[in-house]
């Protein structure tokens, strides 16, 4: 295996046979081939850190190379004279036998592990080793490489090891291990006297090999890359990339630096972010707009700029936010409130007759039982004391709160469900209720955090799950508020994540891990507590996440490999799970059938769009940092097709009648997928921005460039004006929603005042040596109008022009501002900092 664990198909064949280009049988010691031609130099290439665990001993000598592969073959019946007079060589040559058992360890770790071990001896010492050890080498002290009087004892045979994992990169291995093996050479020249002529210097002078090898095409493109990689990285890489030339073709997605995806370790500091709001970055999110800002100097541009005119004209109107930022005090009334009885069994009714799938789709939540439960618990005035309350009842208004809520939540987010007028008083007292009904939730929350391990009951688990899947679908609640995962922590405090008879408790957490994973993976974030049969052995029953269960995993090892921090992630195999991806959503989508199972795919396939979305983008950062045009349009291309199928996609799911009074389920994902979007043609709009400026400067008329430029601007409008008539159409205003409008006007305001200053040229242009890279300065004309049509067809697909034009267009206020002023700062400042 190689040290990432991955069994190689086959061993390489001898170099002779590859300098030859023949078929080798890989025979040892000596191939068929090297045999029959009386070529006794037959030796095998050893690419560093391909070991495995062998159960024969063999070596071949040649020109001072001592060449072993670790291999276990079934050797033909005519090398057997060959392998008994290595055998024989071996045992008469204590030199060859130590290097055959220091070229089967793993790596320098296991021997350092084996060494620990050696202090206090145990019964399964003896395991280790198979030993033949030599009396005339027994307890001789080295003293050359550790610098200690350690006796040795050298033994003869293969080592047996076991396969480990390690924190190292691919890199840091072989730099300890050519460290090991030095070290094991120099102890072995002072037992023997001899001096073996081979060089293990890790500085080895490659780069004459190297070159001469290469195209000047090849070479100097490879240059050019480097000169833009990190200067500390520079020299280790240039090194990795010399020394493993040679074995190229036997992993080119290891050896390769270019194969290497590296955007997501471009994080940089922006100060100028800093200053107003701490736009953090956040590594364990890696679908998250503030990911995206810190590694795309572009798509900053526009933060620099924002938090620049609100330093300058609002300096006041900043210092009264930090202000309100300290935490209020808590409410006097500690009493949990409901609407009249009659209200709220009305609104709880509603609720079945708009979702009445519920019972699939939150199988936990009993709407009809909690009818039931207000007939009981229910007063004329329905006012509770959190701590006068048992605790089934304390769960019990809880779940009924959640229940409102969720009411609430159907009726306002669909414009597809009229109300009359009975309906619309019921409707307008609930949404009365709402500020109180949250303040319940919490009151709840914390008399189950003082009553402390009293409440770890699965009814109290089942509120938590509740409360937790409320938080997830909900408007109100922002995307990158503190999840502390109550749900999960509390399940596997009661252990209902491992395989269990009770129907009950297999079905609560079917649906608290659906959930668990849903709201992470749509953050790309590792859901570590039930990645692992370890973690979760339970069986499943739920039919919803029966069909999602190898989508999820699919998700959570591909998101675990992305986040992977202990080795290089290969661009070929992030190629490769995209491709994946794509063909697990569609095996999924196949299995809906019924109107709950095809609303669980939608959220699915939200999840999918905005994943792949982030990894198309980020592709597209990382062509452009390694000047691959070819390789940057192709994605290019890609990217805009999603954008297309994503915006159609939404908009069609908010306005279709078959999923009326379902929209809460996946309104919230959708408006943070939309506003990914915004961002990402902001990005976009940067470079073209940035193209179009600097072919101003030699150009008289940059049409194409004006064009993209034009178009990436129409569609944003065109999304401006489509989220505008939904909110319009709303019951009540979205948060969310209303957030986002903010957002997009802010950036057209933001592009009105860079279109006023066309002879300005964008950043850093001037200094050719630190300037960001702009991959769309690269495309030639071709390739742009081709985009350009692209980008009219997404736009005329939301909008007809015709219908579009006949409309108002956005105007923008006042563009040397951004459009902020003094009243609404503070609504704007929130839209993208809260």
């Amino acid at each position: 295996m190689d040290i990432r664990g991955r069994k190689m198909k086959k061993p390489p064949a001898c170099v002779q046979c590859r300098r030859r280009k023949i078929g080798c049988d890989r025979a040892k010691p000596i191939c068929g081939n090297c045999l029959k031609n009386g070529k006794m130099d037959c030796f095998y290439p050893d690419v560093p850190g391909q070991y495995v665990q062998s159960n024969t001993s063999s070596s071949a000598t040649s020109n001072n190379h001592t060449q072993t592969h670790p291999h276990s073959h079934t050797h033909n019946h005519n090398h057997s004279h060959a392998r008994e007079s290595s055998g024989a060589e071996l045992h008469h040559n204590p030199e060859l036998a130590s290097m055959e058992q220091i070229r089967e360890y793993n790596t320098r770790l296991q021997l350092l592990n084996a060494q620990q071990h050696r202090a206090t001896p145990g019964p399964m010492e003896n395991a280790q080793f198979i030993p033949r050890t030599m009396p005339n080498f027994e307890n001789k002290p080295v003293t050359s490489a550790n610098g200690s009087g350690l006796h040795l004892n050298w033994v003869q045979g293969p080592a047996i090891f076991d396969i480990m994992t390690s924190p190292y990169t691919q890199e840091e291995v072989l730099l300890k291990e050519m460290d090991f093996l030095r070290s094991r050479m120099l102890e072995l020249q002072e037992l023997t006297g001899k001096k073996c002529g081979l060089n293990l210097s890790w500085n080895s002078d490659l780069d004459g090999d190297f070159n001469s090898d290469m195209s000047k095409e090849t070479h100097d493109k490879q240059i050019d890359h480097e000169d833009h990689q990190n200067e500390s990285d520079e020299p280790s890489l240039k090194r990795l990339k010399f020394a493993m030339d040679e074995f190229r073709d036997l992993d080119p997605e290891f050896l390769d630096a270019r194969q290497v995806f590296t955007v997501f370790n471009n994080f940089k500091s922006y100060d100028h972010i800093n200053q107003l709001n701490p736009m953090t970055d956040s590594p364990n999110s890696i679908f998250n707009i503030r990911f995206m800002i810190a590694r795309d100097e572009f798509l900053n541009q526009f933060y620099k700029k924002f938090n620049k005119v609100s330093k300058e004209n609002f300096s006041d109107e900043i210092n009264i936010l930090l202000k309100n930022k300290t935490p209020q005090p808590p409410r006097n009334d500690q009493s949990i409130r409901f609407p009249m009885r009659s209200v709220t069994q009305e609104a709880i009714t509603k609720y079945i007759s708009v979702v009445p799938d519920t019972n699939a789709l939150i199988p936990i939540l009993k709407p009809r039982e909690l009818i039931v439960s207000i007939e009981q618990l229910f007063g004329r005035d329905p006012i509770f004391s959190s701590n006068k309350l048992e605790l089934s009842q304390l769960v019990t208004v809880g779940q009924i709160t959640i229940c409102l809520l969720l009411a609430y939540e159907a009726l306002s987010s669909s414009v597809l469900i009229p109300l009359r007028d009975e309906q619309q008083i019921m409707f307008l007292q609930l949404k009365d209720f709402v500020p109180i009904l949250k303040n319940n939730l919490l009151l709840v929350k914390s008399e189950l955090d003082r009553r402390g391990n009293l409440t770890s009951t699965i009814d109290v688990l089942k509120y938590i799950a509740l409360w937790k899947y409320y938080q997830s679908v909900s408007d109100v609640c922002d995307n990158d508020s503190y999840d502390g995962d109550e749900d999960v922590h509390l399940a596997r405090q009661l252990s209902i994540n491992h395989e269990t008879n009770n129907q009950l408790w297999i079905l609560l957490w079917n649906f608290i891990f659906k959930n668990y994973c849903w709201r992470h993976l749509f953050k790309g974030e590792m859901p570590a507590l039930v990645a692992g049969t370890e973690l979760n052995s339970a069986t499943v029953i739920d039919p919803l996440l029966n069909n999602d269960f190898s989508l999820l995993n699919f998700q959570i090892g591909m998101v675990k490999y992305l986040q992977s921090k202990d080795m290089m992630i290969s661009m070929l195999k992030v190629l490769a799970l995209k491709d994946m991806f794509r063909v697990k959503i569609n095996d999924q989508n196949k299995k809906c059938f019924t109107t709950a199972s095809i609303i669980n795919s939608v959220v699915d396939s939200i999840i999918y769009r905005n994943s792949m979305l982030f990894l198309t983008y980020y592709l597209l950062l990382q062509y452009e940092q390694l000047r691959d045009t070819e390789k940057f349009n192709d994605h290019y291309k890609e990217f805009l097709q999603l954008v297309q199928e994503t915006l159609f996609y939404v908009f069609s799911n908010l306005a279709n009648l078959k999923f009326a009074g379902y929209e809460f389920i996946f309104a919230k994902k959708s408006f943070i997928t939309l506003d990914n979007i915004c961002h990402m043609i902001l990005g976009i709009y940067q470079r073209s921005d940035q193209l179009l400026k600097t072919q101003s400067l030699t150009d008289d008329n940059p049409k194409q460039e004006s064009q993209q430029s034009e178009a990436l601007v129409l569609l944003l409008r065109k999304i401006l004006m489509l989220l505008q008539d939904y909110a319009k159409n709303r019951k009540v205003d979205s948060p969310l929603l209303t957030k986002l409008v903010r957002k997009l006007t802010t950036i057209l305001e933001y592009i009105a005042l860079s279109e006023k200053n066309p002879a300005t040229v964008a950043f850093n242009s001037s200094d050719k040596k630190n300037s960001v890279p702009n991959a769309l300065q690269s495309l030639d004309s071709s390739n742009l109008t081709k985009a350009v049509a692209k980008l009219r067809g997404i736009s005329e697909s939301l909008i007809k022009s015709d219908f579009y034009n006949q409309r108002k267009p956005f105007e923008v206020t006042n563009p040397q501002t951004l459009g902020l002023t003094k009243e609404n700062f503070a609504d704007i400042y929130n839209s993208f900092y809260s």
